[in-house]
This record gives C-alpha cells, sequence and structure tokens, in this order.
C-alpha cells in the first residue's frame, strides 16, 4: 500500500530437520530472520538469514546434530550418553550437565540501537539490523540475571516522551516450587531503568506479560508439570519436555497482578474455568476494574505437531479468544466469549497497550470453528462490540500471527484513531 514505509521482521524455526535428523518439533528448528522492506513505493524487498548461535555454527562446522532440542528432537548416541549423565549425576548429588541447543527461533525485537533475536530459556542474540548477521550474544550489558529473554515483551507509552521496553524472562529449577521471574524496563538508549526478580509460587511456565497501571499481569497456567522424576526422564532423553506439556484442569489457573514498585504482595485472582494461554490481546486498567483479552486453549489441549503444519492440536482444542472483567478489589472476575473463530496470537495496538479503553485485536484464524485449522483468516474483533464488531478477510494461503502496524509510529500513541494503521 502507499504511504507503508519500513520493515517488517519476522523470526522462526527455519528447517525441520538438521543434517538428515529429522526434528521431532519445529521449536527445536534453528531460527530464520526473515526482513520484509517498504520503501513506499509499491516494491518490496526480502533478505533473510539463520541465527548464527554457537550451536548451530559448531554443527554446521562438523556437519553433524550435535545438541538436542528442548522439545524432543535427540539422537540415540545422544540417548544414551545422557541417560548416563544423569545416572552419574542422581549417585553423586549433582545436575547433569546437558547440552541443550539454542535455536534462537522465538521472537526478534528493534529497540534503540539493538536488534535482538530470542529464545526463552537461552541467552539472546544480536544482528546487524542491515545485514542480518549475527553480531553474537547479548546479555544487555549484564542486565538480564537469569541470562535470558522470554518470548514477548511489551512498549510502556504511558510517557509518550519517554517510552520503555518491557521484558520478562523465567527459570525454575524442578526441585522447588518456587520460580523466578525477571521483568525489567529499559529506555530507548537501552539503559535498565528498573529491574525486579519476583519469585512466584508454582509457576510454571511464562510466554507472555500485560502492563496495566501499577502492575505487571501474567497468567499461571495449568500446563506443566515437573518434578523431580519427570525432570530426570526429560534430561536423559527417553522422554521429551512435550509430554509434560498439556492442560492439567486439577492445577490452579490464575491471572497474577505483580505491582511494579513492589511495595505490596501481588494480586491473584483464579479464573472461572482452567485454560492455557500463550499470549495477550488488550489489557487496561480503569480504577479498580482491570479488562483484557486472551486466546484461551482448553479441553484436551496439547502440544502436538497437528498435521505437521501448526505446533499444538488445535483441531481438537481450537483457541477462543474472550475477554475478562476483573475487579482487583473484591477478586470478581467475568468471562465473555467474543469470537467463534478458532484462533491464536491475538494482538493489538503496540503503543497503545495499557492505555483505557484499548478495544480492537487482531488474530490470524480459521473462520470455520468445526475445522480448527488451517489458519486462512485475519480476524478483527472490537471488544467492546464482541461479533457484531468483527471483520474478516480471508487471504490466499496459509497465515501467521499479524501485526498492527499504526500508520503514525510512536505518536500513534496519543494521534489518530486506534485502527488507523
Amino acid at each position: 500500500p502507499a504511504g507503508l514505509k519500513g520493515t517488517f521482521i519476522r523470526n522462526g524455526p527455519g528447517l525441520i530437520e538438521k543434517h538428515g535428523h529429522a526434528l521431532a518439533h519445529p521449536i527445536d528448528g534453528d531460527g530464520m530472520v526473515c526482513a520484509l522492506t517498504f520503501p513506499g513505493d509499491g516494491n518490496v524487498h526480502f533478505k533473510n538469514r539463520f541465527v548464527e548461535t554457537r550451536e548451530r555454527l559448531e554443527e554446521e562446522s562438523q556437519g553433524k546434530f550435535l545438541y538436542r532440542g528442548q522439545m524432543g528432537s535427540i539422537t540415540e548416541d545422544q540417548i544414551a550418553c545422557d541417560s548416563k549423565a544423569v545416572q552419574q549425576a542422581i549417585s553423586s548429588g549433582k545436575l547433569p550437565k546437558i547440552k541443550f541447543r539454542n535455536p534462537s527461533n522465538t521472537n526478534v525485537l528493534h529497540w534503540g540501537d539493538k536488534f535482538i533475536s530470542t529464545y526463552e530459556t537461552k541467552i539472546p542474540y544480536s544482528l546487524d539490523p542491515l545485514t542480518l548477521n549475527t553480531l553474537g550474544e547479548d546479555d544487555f550489558k549484564k542486565t538480564l540475571k537469569l541470562k535470558r529473554l522470554g518470548a514477548h515483551f511489551r512498549i510502556d507509552t504511558s510517557d509518550v516522551d519517554d517510552p520503555k521496553l518491557v521484558t520478562g524472562a523465567f527459570v525454575r529449577s524442578p526441585l522447588k516450587s518456587n520460580a523466578a521471574l525477571e521483568i525489567n524496563e529499559y529506555n530507548w538508549k537501552m539503559e535498565l531503568v528498573k529491574g525486579k526478580v519476583f519469585e512466584v509460587e508454582g509457576l510454571t511456565y511464562f510466554h507472555d506479560l500485560a502492563i496495566i497501571d501499577g502492575y505487571y499481569v501474567i497468567h499461571k497456567s495449568p500446563f506443566v508439570t515437573m518434578n523431580a522424576k519427570q525432570a530426570a526422564a526429560i534430561l536423559s532423553g527417553t522422554t521429551g519436555p512435550d509430554f509434560n506439556m498439556k492442560l492439567n484442569k486439577n492445577l490452579p489457573s490464575q491471572f497474577i497482578f505483580l505491582p511494579k514498585d513492589g511495595s505490596s504482595e501481588p494480586i491473584i485472582v483464579d479464573t472461572p474455568f482452567p485454560f492455557h494461554m500463550y499470549h495477550f490481546g488488550t489489557c487496561y486498567r480503569e480504577g479498580d476494574h482491570v479488562v483484557l483479552t486472551t486466546t484461551a486453549l482448553t479441553g484436551d489441549f496439547d502440544m502436538s505437531w497437528e498435521w505437521k503444519y501448526w505446533l499444538s492440536n488445535m483441531c481438537k482444542a481450537p483457541g477462543k479468544f474472550g475477554r475478562f472483567d476483573i475487579n482487583l478489589k473484591s477478586g470478581a472476575i467475568e468471562y465473555s466469549q467474543l469470537d467463534p473463530a478458532s484462533n491464536e496470537f491475538p494482538c493489538s495496538h503496540p503503543y497503545r497497550h495499557g492505555h483505557i479503553g484499548t478495544k480492537y485485536n487482531y488474530m490470524m484464524a480459521c473462520d470455520e470453528p468445526e475445522r480448527g485449522l488451517p489458519f486462512m483468516d485475519v480476524v478483527k474483533v472490537n471488544m467492546d462490540e464482541g461479533a457484531a464488531g468483527r471483520r474478516v478477510w480471508r487471504a490466499d494461503g496459509l497465515i501467521t500471527e499479524c501485526v498492527f502496524a499504526p500508520r503514525a509510529g510512536f505518536d500513534a500513541a496519543t494521534q489518530l484513531d486506534e485502527d488507523d494503521g
């Protein structure tokens, strides 16, 4: 379209086999960053590069699959080696040293002079924004205390003249019930202006966060079970983490509101039904009233690689987009489903997240709920109107997550209509 200028960047697994070894799940595939540049004259230019992580470089130099994946990609030789290491660790009382790959394939972000590729359990990598060449590991000037960066981030424009990048990261030992959740805020110069490591009881998974006035918001999902026995099986290679990644309806499903200043205890609100979620849509707070949207994965949800196409069993457990209204004072919570389509990756105006009244959400979807897949539709939902305010665009082929590009950049946090982009 005329007027569309800039570069659209996406990261994801760039292959599903490595040196003749088929991967058990695409999440184990080496990250490939793709860039579409729009000069504004109707043309478009494409560029892509693999993220040259330490593990990838070593495997390419030797022509072998050397590092197992965290979603179960492993060779028979690696199983034998890692099983022996686990047995020795158990007898010595020490943790085994298992070599997992860092595919750096989950997300990519540009902030200040940083262009970063991420994988949520490993250190991020810095890339050259023009060539996409890999520059090396980047711990943000040693401010990443957990030595990793979560899948998703938020941009806080509550002060439009001084926006902040808000990042999250998570780590948990199978021997402990508490998890460490690190949330940092960076200014445009990539200087850490606020950072805190929260101890969250019972948190077994973290993928996304929301920001509202005074609080960071996360969801404690009944998604992953982990104990010492399960950890030993995963580390030895006899089973993959994906075996434990499924909805467990008897575990807590809660929204947790973490005070940004750390001056009070977190507010914990039980959800009306158990579900797993990956991504928040719109979210804001007005007094004690919080409104947030998300895609809820219920029923028999698990991480089966369905049709060798999608990352979970979306046909059996389709994502349903809905709205939660929460009273922070009383803990009361209400839910309403807003759209019938099977969907994932809800997104909203990136510079109005947390702003009161933000209402538009955009999703990749299958607008045939009885099928679940494939995703060929972009659905726009006004959360104040639900199905009455939806619009659907059918693509000519398969689609992935959509992104809303505001017409006025950062200025769009306070200027123009929310859906002008």
